[in-house]
């Protein structure tokens, strides 16, 4: 019995090779991809291990590893291909953006004082690194200060501060006012030297040599006594007469006064009278003394007004001065042991004491203060030609060049001396612990406040840049100390054998579908070749 038509039969006859061939070979590559991970452990019979057991890979695995490693270690992730990885614009931006996030933050935080960011546990090495830091400061400018260049330094800086002082005019030094502070100072200097006890034994001395003197020579007081001082004295005289007679005026109406003067007439008249001789008698039978008394004294009264005024005229006035000025000359030119008896030593003495008094009591009156004041002034003031003249030819005038030089070295000295001293050190300590303490305990706040945007962007450049040049540096030492190679192979050894067949697959999955169709396909030809080979 026929069960197949002839023409199928021939069809399978013809078709039976190239499909078995097909099958044959997608059969064998997908056996052998499969191989290529399984079995995952060796197969054994009888204690015998089955060839092509385990797996390709899991036979291999540590091969695999180790060349897996020498891969990426030698081939992919060297030390030039991260070099070169470092140079690439994208990574440079990103490198710059996260310094600019990091330090930005630290530099937009509001910072405590140094002490506050300094862990607890380095706090003794803190305090101890600010006492250090203080010591060295100190024990610094201690040394600079003892150094011969220091001393140097301050005196040449001394020298042209002096040079510039004494280039200035006095009345930039001194001003009009503070000159008149000074006069008003050396005026009261001056009264208060000549009304002290040492000037009265200074002219009672002075006096008593020159009178002794003057009487081995025949001197007289205008002999003695300077010509300035003579002028001086007639010119006194002469101002203070006015007052004189304004006293007599003032003397007049006083009853005491007058009756001493209505006692004095009566005597002059009485002894007028006892000078008549024989008419005496007769004379003071008809004058009463008491009646001419009562009428002088009545006459004064009633002149009084007269009399005051008549002292106030200018003729008066000037008759007295005249009159007084001539008895002064009179007396200074008279010889002066004509003026006191010479026999008695106690007498010069006296008349010594006498006249320094009578010298003290002018010279303390207050119109002579302001004289002798008002010609310093003058003098002074002409002479610093109203404050134009320099500081320096004033000092030449009154201390000489010598002088002056000397005084600038011992300036000079004394300045280098002074920063040098003890206390000056003590200060500078006390200064250099007060100014380090202040300085560390002063809150450091936010440093962008401190630092502007172009400033913190430069900060950021520089930051990327020294980083750049470090990893360049840096990373082939780096990568060779990882050991790429090591780290490769033993993560790939600490695979699990399942993942890595996993791994595997998701990465050639494709591929193997590929192999195994492209082993279809290729046992499909060798079944039609060998087709023709049978017909």
């Amino acid at each position: 019995m026929q069960l197949l038509p002839p023409e199928f039969t021939t069809f399978l006859h013809y078709a039976t090779p190239p499909v078995v061939g097909a099958f044959i070979g997608y059969v064998t590559n997908k056996i052998a991809i499969k191989m290529l991970f399984r079995p995952l452990k060796a197969w054994r019979i009888f204690g015998i291990r089955i060839p092509m057991t385990p797996g390709v890979i899991p036979s291999k695995r540590y091969e695999l590893a180790g060349n897996m490693g020498e891969m990426v270690g030698d081939q992919l992730l060297t030390s030039k291909e991260i070099g070169n990885a470092l140079t690439q614009k994208q990574f440079q931006r990103h490198l710059h953006s996260v310094i600019e996030e990091r330090v930005g933050n630290l530099l937009h935080r509001d910072i405590g004082p140094i002490g506050s960011i300094i862990p607890q546990k380095f706090s003794i090495y803190y305090d101890i690194a600010i006492k250090t830091v203080k010591f060295q400061v100190k024990e610094n400018i201690h040394t600079f200060i003892q150094h011969p260049e220091f001393a140097l330094n301050i005196e040449d800086s001394l020298e042209k501060r002096i040079n510039q002082f004494l280039q200035r005019e006095v009345g930039s030094v001194f001003t009009g006012h503070e000159r008149e502070h000074i006069y008003r100072f050396l005026e009261h200097s001056l009264a208060r030297m000549l009304s002290g006890e040492a000037m009265n034994q200074w002219l009672e001395d002075f006096i008593q040599q020159k009178v002794y003197e003057a009487l081995k020579r025949e001197h007289s007081l205008a002999d003695i006594l300077p010509t300035a001082l003579q002028e001086h004295i007639l010119d006194l005289l002469e101002k203070e007469t006015p007052g004189l007679l304004l006293r007599l005026a003032i003397m007049l109406k006083e009853p005491e006064f007058r009756d001493r003067i209505v006692h004095g007439a009566r005597e002059g008249v009485e002894s007028f009278i006892s000078t008549l001789g024989p008419m005496a008698a007769m004379v003071s039978g008809f004058l009463k003394m008491d009646t001419v008394e009562q009428k002088i004294r009545e006459y004064l009264i009633e002149k009084e007004g007269n009399i005051t005024t008549w002292l106030q005229t200018e003729e008066v006035r000037q008759r007295v001065a005249e009159a007084l000025t001539e008895r002064l000359r009179s007396f200074m030119t008279k010889p002066i042991s004509s003026l006191i008896n010479t026999d008695q030593e106690e007498n010069i003495d006296g008349f010594c004491k006498q006249l320094a008094n009578r010298f003290a009591f002018v010279l303390q009156g207050k119109e002579v203060t302001i004289a002798l004041s008002s010609m310093l002034k003058v003098n002074l003031e002409t002479y610093i030609d109203a404050g134009r003249l320099p500081v320096e030819t004033v000092l030449k005038e009154f201390v000489g060049v010598q002088g002056l030089l000397s005084g600038k070295a011992w300036l000079k000295t004394e300045g280098v001396a002074l920063l040098r001293s003890r206390e000056t050190i003590a200060t500078l300590d006390t200064m250099i612990d007060s100014m380090v303490s202040s300085l560390i305990n002063r809150p450091i706040g936010k440093l962008s406040n401190l630092l502007p945007a172009d400033v913190r962007e430069e900060i950021y450049q520089s930051i990327q840049t020294m980083a750049l040049d470090m990893l360049a540096i840096e990373v082939p030492g780096i990568v060779d100390s990882l050991n790429i190679k090591k780290i490769v192979a033993e993560k790939v050894n600490s695979l699990d054998l399942l993942r890595l067949e996993r791994l595997l697959l998701s990465i050639m999955e494709e591929q193997f579908k590929y192999i195994n169709l492209f082993g279809g396909i290729l046992g499909f030809l060798i079944g039609c070749i060998n087709l023709l080979f049978t017909l």
